[in-house]
C-alpha cells in the first residue's frame, strides 16, 4: 500500500512539503505554527491543485499510514508518521540488500 501511495507524482510531492515543513524550510504559513503539523489550506495553495485532489492524496497517504491526521475545527493538520517511513526505509533495504 505504502508503493502504490508514494507512485503519484502528486502525493510524492506532498510528502516533500511535509518534510520541509518539518525542517523548518516552508516560508510563509497559512493558520499554524510548526508544531502543530502542515494545515491543508498551506498544502492546497503551495501545489496548486483544487481542494478535492488535495483530500483523496491525503486521504490515501493517511490510508497507507505514511501521514498522521489532525482535525482542529474546519481545518485538517498533517505531519509524517517517521516511525511508518522508517520501517518501510528498512524493510526496503532488507528486500534489496541494500
Amino acid at each position: 500500500m505504502i508503493s502504490k501511495a508514494l507512485s503519484d507524482p502528486n502525493r510524492y510531492r506532498i510528502l516533500m512539503l511535509l518534510v520541509k515543513f518539518e525542517r523548518g524550510e516552508f516560508e510563509e504559513l497559512c493558520c499554524n505554527s510548526p508544531e502543530e503539523g502542515l494545515c491543508n489550506c498551506d498544502i492546497v495553495s503551495t501545489l496548486e491543485v483544487n481542494q478535492s485532489r488535495v483530500s483523496y492524496h491525503m486521504k490515501e497517504l493517511v490510508d497507507a499510514g505514511l501521514v498522521k491526521e489532525e482535525t482542529r475545527g474546519k481545518w485538517k493538520f498533517y505531519s509524517l508518521n517517521r516511525e511508518t517511513l522508517r520501517e518501510y526505509i528498512r524493510q526496503m533495504s532488507l528486500d534489496y540488500n541494500l
